[in-house]
C-alpha cells in the first residue's frame, strides 16, 4: 500500500483524464494492489485475469481504477470506480503523488552482501543472504508506458521494494528489481546464479533453483521448488507451479502446470519438443 495525497474520484478523472463512475466524490489516500485493497484505497484493474481480485477487492470498500478495455464487465457496475482509456498511464499518474520515504536497507542477521552490490530503498533481507558482487538489488523496474491526449512516454514509479527471505543466495551481477506496489519477492532457501534478472513484482517461491543468463519478465510467479535451465526467459504475468523443471534456453510465454518438465520457444512438454525436432531433422535429412 502507497499512500497518496487524498483526492476524489473525481478530481482525479479531472486531472488525469477518463471518467469517475458510481459515486464520483469519495476520496482515496493511498494506492494498492487488488490483492491488498480495501477501504479509503484505490486498485488498478489492468488484466482481466485480476478481475475476481478486483471484485473482491471493491467489496472490501476499495475504489477501482479500470482499464477501459474491461470497463464493460458486468461484475465491475455496483462499484465505485474511475475509468480510464490508457489506465496505465492514469495509474503512473496516482503515483507520481505518492508520499514515499526512502526507508534504507534492513539486513537480517548473518547475511553477506560482497563488495559493489547495491541494494536500494525499501529492501529487506532475511537471515543469512547472501548476495553476489555487483548484484543490484531494489532499483527501478522497467516500468514504461504509453498514454494520455499526446501520447507521451511515461515512468511508472517503482515503489514496493524488495523482499528476501532466509538462506536466499543471488549471484554475481543478478538483478532484483522493485516491486511497484507490494515488494518483488525471492521465497526461502532459493538460489540465483550469475546474471539473473528478476523483473519488477516478480514472485519466486521457496527452493527455487534459477540457472544463469535467466530473465523473468513483470510479475511472474513460480511456486515452490521450481528448476530453471540458463538463459531460460519468460514472459510477463506467467504462472509456473511447483516443482516444474524449465529446460535451458526455453522460452516461457504461458503458465505451466505444477510438475511439468518443459522446453523449447514456445515451451511446450519436454517429449513434445524432442519429437518435433526428430520430425525437423528427418524432414531436412530427406531433402
Amino acid at each position: 500500500m502507497i499512500a497518496i495525497s487524498t483526492a476524489a474520484l473525481r478530481d482525479l478523472a479531472g486531472l488525469l483524464g477518463g471518467v469517475a463512475l458510481g459515486d464520483a466524490d469519495r476520496s482515496v489516500s493511498s494506492l494498492a494492489s487488488v490483492e491488498d485493497a480495501g477501504p479509503g484505497d484505490i486498485a488498478p484493474l489492468l488484466h482481466r485475469r485480476h478481475l475476481a481480485a478486483a471484485v473482491a477487492a471493491a467489496q472490501r470498500g476499495a475504489c477501482l481504477l479500470v482499464d477501459e478495455a474491461l470497463a464493460a464487465e458486468v461484475a465491475l457496475e455496483p462499484f465505485d470506480r474511475w475509468v480510464h482509456p490508457h489506465a496505465t498511464w492514469a495509474f503512473a499518474g496516482v503515483l507520481d503523488r505518492a508520499v514515499v520515504l526512502d526507508a534504507e536497507p534492513i539486513v537480517g542477521g548473518g547475511c553477506r552482501v560482497a563488495k559493489g552490490a547495491f541494494l536500494g530503498p525499501r529492501v529487506v533481507l532475511g537471515e543469512r543472504v547472501t548476495i553476489g558482487e555487483g548484484a543490484v538489488i531494489g532499483g527501478p523496474g522497467f516500468g514504461w508506458t504509453v498514454g494520455g491526449p499526446d501520447a507521451r512516454v511515461r515512468h511508472v514509479p517503482q515503489l514496493g521494494g524488495v523482499h528476501i527471505e532466509d538462506d536466499v543466495h543471488v549471484g554475481p551481477l543478478c538483478t532484483v528489481d522493485s516491486g511497484t506496489l507490494r515488494p518483488t519477492r525471492i521465497g526461502r532457501g532459493t538460489k540465483l546464479d550469475a546474471h539473473v534478472h528478476v523483473g519488477h513484482n516478480v514472485e519466486l517461491g521457496e527452493g527455487c533453483l534459477v540457472a544463469a543468463q535467466v530473465g523473468f519478465a513483470g510479475s511472474v510467479r513460480l511456486g515452490r521448488g521450481v528448476q530453471v535451465g540458463g538463459q531460460a526467459g519468460f514472459a510477463d504475468h506467467v504462472v509456473v507451479g511447483a516443482g516444474a523443471r524449465i529446460a535451458a534456453k526455453s522460452g516461457v510465454i504461458g503458465d505451466v502446470p505444477a510438475g511439468a518438465v518443459v522446453a523449447g520457444y514456445p515451451a511446450v512438454p519436454r517429449h513434445r519438443f524432442f519429437r518435433g525436432l526428430a520430425r525437423l531433422y528427418q524432414g531436412i535429412s530427406k531433402k
